[in-house]
């Protein structure tokens, strides 16, 4: 714990005195991302919930964006080719690396026999795993199909590998000459509404698939999805792609127009909102917000309903003997024709052949009459949903998305235009959902990209090029330090006495006292920082042989926190000050400078009466601490 002086740049901080005489604590916390310092090539990676990809574009034309190519393995004589592939790894037994994607899938479902299934391991749809896990930390483990666990960050690091070598070479084809190592700048996105040991985990894995390093860590920038969206969306025309209504796009990125940006992927519902700067930048006007309302949730409505079919043991007992099996049929074959699912048509899923045989007793066929259901049918190996039960699995997770919607809508007030991107904004059921709920009631107009699953691996790759363009953002939180210092009330406030536990009133008694276990607010929940805004403070050590600085930044739900242990107030990241020189005793100053509004913390010390200084990034380890149940 420190005790600081007064030093200071920013009004939203109270000058806490001098020295030893009015010593109080001055630390920071905040977000920053370096910008790029212009890289031959910049390489942006989307490890999506269901499919993934990648794109890049050199610096010298960086609009002439390319996205990775993969045969379409269900078109293979058309020559047809995709943009993404599903988010499957498939590692062999001594769990070296097999494949990704469609490879992985293929040789899973259709070369593996069912015993050798059981020894490989296929790893699906892990990504949400960050997003839900409430104790995230380096020993965190996803676990495959056969049942291995295996840490998360090790999983992702496969990916992010296996994209890197991939872009290097397709890098090197359209180029003619192998590019140095050097000249790549990499992104990798994330959802906005990521924690912070959720992002940390992404850039930790990235480390291990040699994107970057502990000692060259500006050569990634982790990205937030519906912000690169963003950008994609205003620079369609230059990159070349359209929309359902191009005159939309036009005005909806004029000066002084407010939108709100819907990245609905697979796994979660991202939500922002943002407005057009009169210089062509974009602000946030509210912070990121959203849910775990993706189209694999559909799945999961999916699966409840075959349980009601064939029983829940049934189910489970199948998922077990059969894992490639039951992979494919959720994952291949209801997530294909989910996609194609419109108003008004009927769905039909195909059951694998073992799974006729392991139901045992009645056929499939009958499993499905006995429902009594007329829009349930069996035909041909597949069950025939009709458009009133698929409804029924969508419109749950629809209601989720537009209530949330509204209430982000309702909450800033005047938005002339709603654009969906993201893999599940493809959903023709979900569009016409939207646009009944939201067009003619809030006066809106919705904008859909015809490349909507591409919008947030390609802004990235813009995002990597000029991340100035979000000229602002908002915080998700509130974030303060845990200090000795004089709670931030006013005059008419009451305050706990920590020795009693009992609220004493007005302020004006505390004065001159420091308390432990303040929360020391730097910035406030939707508080609106600039990209570049810096603060500077200076504090002093509150024991005179002290030669490092701990220091825990906190969280806080509330714009308004008093004391670090308060409920919905998290600590977050713990790191270090380092100062060797105690000569000085509890007189010794130390500079600390922050930056706000990017996305990933940084700090840069200055010991001043030592002259040493810590440049750049100062870890700040969000996992190496414990979250509670609510984090």
């Amino acid at each position: 714990m420190a005790e600081a002086s007064a030093k200071q740049q920013q009004p939203f901080n109270d000058d806490f005195g001098k020295a030893d005489n009015e010593e109080g604590d001055r630390f920071i916390s905040g977000f920053q991302a370096s910008p790029r310092k212009g890289g031959h090539v910049v390489v942006a990676i989307d490890i999506g919930t269901t499919f993934s990809g990648y794109a890049m574009s050199f610096s010298s034309g960086k609009f002439s964006i390319y996205a990775m190519r993969a045969t379409d393995p269900y078109r293979p004589e058309s020559g047809a080719a995709t943009t993404k592939v599903p988010t499957t790894l498939l590692l062999r037994p001594d769990r070296t690396f097999h494949s990704f994607g469609h490879e992985a899938m293929n040789y899973y479902h259709r070369e593996l026999d069912e015993d050798e299934q059981k020894r490989w391991h296929y790893f699906e749809r892990f990504k949400m795993k960050l997003h839900a896990e409430p104790n995230l930390s380096r020993l965190t483990c996803v676990k495959a199909a056969n049942g291995l666990e295996m840490p998360i960050r090790s999983v992702f690091a496969f990916a992010l590998r296996h994209f890197k070598e991939a872009a290097i070479r397709e890098c090197g084809f359209h180029s003619g000459t192998d590019v140095p190592p050097s000249e790549f700048e990499w992104v990798v996105t994330v959802p906005a509404i990521w924690k912070g040991g959720a992002k940390q985990t992404m850039r930790e894995a990235a480390y291990e698939a040699g994107l970057a390093s502990e000692g060259s860590p500006d050569k990634l920038t982790i990205a937030l999805e519906p912000e690169s969206a963003s950008m994609y969306c205003k620079s369609m025309k230059r990159i070349g792609h359209s929309c359902n209504d191009e005159g939309l796009v036009t005005q909806a990125f004029t000066s002084g127009t407010t939108y709100v940006l819907a990245d609905l992927g697979g796994g979660t519902a991202d939500v922002t909102v943002h407005q057009v700067t009169d210089d062509g930048g974009v602000k946030e006007l509210h912070h990121a917000t959203g849910g775990a309302w993706g189209g694999t949730y559909v799945d999961k409505n999916f699966i409840e309903l075959l349980e009601k079919i064939f029983g829940k043991e049934t189910i489970e007992a199948y998922k077990t003997e059969y894992p490639g099996d039951w992979v494919e049929l959720v994952s291949i074959k209801f997530e294909t024709n989910k996609r194609m699912s419109a108003p008004g048509s009927t769905t039909y899923v195909e059951f694998p052949y073992s799974f006729h045989s392991f139901v045992g007793g009645s056929t499939v066929k009958d499993k499905i009459a006995a429902m009594g259901n007329a829009n349930l049918k069996f035909t041909r190996g597949a069950v025939a949903i009709k458009y009133p039960e698929v409804r029924k699995m969508f419109e749950p997770v629809f209601q989720n998305i537009a209530e949330h919607l509204e209430t982000i809508i309702r909450t800033v007030g005047q938005v002339q235009y709603m654009i969906l991107v993201g893999g599940f904004a493809t959903c023709s059921l979900l569009r016409a959902y939207l646009r009944d709920r939201f067009e003619k009631p809030f006066n809106l107009r919705i904008i859909v990209p015809f490349e909507s699953s591409l919008a947030v691996v390609m802004g990235a790759v813009l995002f990597g090029h000029d991340p100035t363009e979000i000229r602002s953002r908002r915080l998700r939180y509130s974030y303060g330090i845990e200090c000795l210092g004089r709670p931030e009330l006013p005059d008419s406030s009451d305050f706990p006495d920590l020795s009693s536990g009992r609220f004493v009133s007005s302020m004006k008694s505390f004065k001159h006292v420091k308390l432990p276990n303040m929360f020391k607010t730097f910035v406030r929940k939707n508080q609106e920082v600039a990209i570049d805004e810096e603060v500077t403070h200076s504090f002093y050590p509150s024991h005179a042989s002290l030669t490092a600085v701990p220091i825990r930044v906190y969280e806080s739900d509330k714009e308004t926190t008093i004391r670090v242990d308060e409920d919905g107030v998290r600590r977050v990241a713990t790191f270090s000050l380092p100062m060797p020189d105690t000569r000085l005793g509890r007189n010794r100053q130390i500079l600390v400078s922050m930056k706000f509004g990017q996305t990933e913390f940084k700090v840069h010390s200055l010991d001043t009466s030592s002259g040493q200084e810590v440049k750049g990034r100062v870890k700040l380890d969000f996992l190496s601490v414990a979250y509670g149940p609510d984090y």
